[in-house]
């Protein structure tokens, strides 16, 4: 507990505890206290704190004169004090909670031990003595007596009822994880402003005992704050999908839309675009609000979902496009019907949005069109879009009409400075890594057939290119086998997965092929095919990342490796 803090949260309106000086003459003598406090005459102001135990403003100057002591190094000073007044007031939590910090401080374990049942005692159905102390013994790392104090509370009180927290707190201090997320389940509908306490103690557990930590805390009935400890505890491991997916089970009441709100705000904030747009458009299921249909739409562009956005702009149930709203509303369209490759459309809604949007917003918006010609393969519609702008571009656009021209130098150098979104660009500047040319028209045509939706076209494109490119071919033959797997051919795709593990052994793409390769044979039922893959994976590539999942699928099919 940090004492200076409360030291301000009870200065107003402190209990009257027993007769005293007038309001005039209590307040002087805590105001000189806690100015001779400020000033750094620590010695001075425990005299004036000493002198205001005697008023109305006792608990402030008790905690005042802990401070000063703790400054001068003379907590033995004060046991003999707080000694006095704990037993003077026995049911005043403050009083005896500062009595037991004393004490422990000062090392003085029986007259700890002594002070609580006294507490316990004069406060009987009351859960504050076993919580405060048991907190107190944790912050000062005595883990065993912490427990000894709980056992006891669950005991005399039949339950975790009220010391749930410490129970979450005890039991993550001594890595036990599903003890812990059981007190914390406990605690944080009993307390809920524990949540971030709760998200930074379990967000410690180690990879082994997490799955543990999520049954327990999603397991039925549904909780509205175990499920905002969930949350939080998947975004912290780094897995917003199912962060949103244990607050998308919560009964649509206000609670629940203050955590889908809450949610929506953090996942923006970390760029996670697909959970956030969900929270948002939860929260739209509940009522209209046209900033949180705003809001929706933006995250779904963010995340590449033009459809959702375009459904949200045009729900006649909630318009989101009047007065200030209407600037936000028309660049949310066009950046919408440009991801969509409605390049076109785009264009159309920008001639028409007349004096709401200024010369620097049109510009920025005439990038997005650009792109979506880019998409489309438009090479030239592009470039005409961007004009002049093209050659100091930096959104992307110039990158990729390089790459569908062949230019492989200009796209490598511009597609790595944009860091621009779009569904190839990973594979793009996979290709571009590992490869030295400068230039491969054939590269080139594959992905714009790609980006004309001929996929067919694409892959076998990629398959004829490889050859252009000694030092990458492994990339395009992996890239032309996915393509196959989008479109259900794997009879095409089956020999590409051949070639790259039997003639590009060492490639970064072989332990990938051996791993697809092996659930095809699986599929199709050849078991023996796919232990011989699945093994020779596992034992060629031990350090490769795909080898959890290949011994999982050796244990499906039975085998060892």
């Amino acid at each position: 507990m940090n004492v200076r803090h409360l030291a301000i949260a009870v200065v107003v309106g402190a209990s009257t505890l027993a007769p005293r000086p007038t309001a005039a003459q209590s307040s002087a003598a805590l105001v000189r206290a806690l100015d001779l406090e400020s000033r750094g005459r620590p010695a001075e102001a425990a005299v004036a704190f000493r002198a205001a135990l005697a008023t109305r403003d006792m608990i402030p100057a008790l905690l005042g004169l802990e401070r000063v002591y703790a400054d001068l190094g003379r907590t033995d000073s004060l046991v003999s004090i707080v000694d006095s007044i704990g037993r003077a007031h026995p049911t005043e939590a403050l009083v005896q909670n500062v009595r037991l910090r004393t004490l422990i401080t000062a090392r003085r374990e029986a007259q700890a031990n002594a002070a609580f049942r006294e507490w316990v005692r004069a406060t009987p159905n009351n859960a504050a003595p076993y919580r405060d102390y048991a907190g107190l013994l944790l912050d000062a790392g005595q883990l065993a007596q912490a427990d000894s104090v709980l056992r006891g509370a669950v005991a005399e009180r039949q339950g975790q009822r009220g010391v749930a927290v410490m129970l979450g707190r005890l039991n993550a201090a001594r890595s036990s994880w599903s003890a812990a997320a059981s007190a914390w389940r406990v605690g944080v509908e009993e307390e809920p402003y524990q949540v971030q306490a709760a998200v930074f103690a379990l967000a410690q557990a180690q990879d082994a005992s997490r799955d543990a930590v999520r049954a327990i805390l999603g397991a039925p009935p549904v909780r509205r704050r175990a499920r905002e400890v969930l949350a939080g505890l998947e975004l912290a491991w780094g897995t917003p999908a199912a962060a949103w997916n244990a607050l998308s089970e919560l009964a649509p009441d206000t609670g629940a839309v203050a955590s889908w709100l809450d949610f929506a705000e953090r996942a923006d904030g970390i760029e996670a675009w697909i959970p956030a747009r969900e929270a948002w458009r939860a929260v739209l299921r509940t009522r209209c609000d046209p900033d949180v249909a705003l809001r929706a739409a933006d995250a779904s562009i963010r995340g590449g979902d033009a459809s959702t956005a375009l459904l949200v702009l045009d729900d006649r149930a909630c318009p989101v496009g009047g007065g200030t709203r209407r600037r936000v509303a028309v660049a949310l369209r066009v950046r919408a019907l440009a991801l969509a490759g409605r390049a076109e459309d785009a264009s159309t809604v920008l001639a028409a949005s007349g004096d709401v949007l200024d010369e620097t917003q049109r510009e920025a918006l005439s990038s997005a069109i650009a792109w979506g010609w880019v998409r489309k393969g438009d090479v030239s519609q592009a470039r005409a879009t961007m004009g002049a702008a093209l050659e100091d571009d930096t959104t992307g656009v110039l990158g990729w009409l390089a790459l569908y021209e062949g230019d492989l130098a200009t796209a490598r150098r511009t597609l790595r400075a944009s860091g621009a979104p779009s569904r190839d660009a990973v594979a793009a500047l996979a290709l571009l890594s590992r490869t030295r040319a400068d230039r491969a028209p054939g590269v080139g045509t594959s992905f714009l057939l790609l980006a004309r939706g001929d996929s067919a076209g694409a892959a076998a494109a990629m398959e004829r290119s490889s050859s252009e490119l000694p030092d990458a071919t492994p990339v395009l033959l992996m890239l032309a086998a996915r393509i196959h797997i989008a479109r259900g051919d794997v009879a095409r795709a089956e020999p590409l997965w051949r070639r790259i593990v039997e003639s590009y052994e060492q490639s970064p793409e072989a332990a990938e092929a051996d791993l697809s390769w092996a659930k095809s044979l699986a599929s199709r039922g050849d078991a023996a095919g796919a232990r011989t893959r699945l093994e020779h994976l596992i034992l060629t590539y031990p350090a490769s990342a795909l080898v959890p999942q290949a011994r999982r699928a050796l244990d499906q099919i039975g085998g060892t490796a």
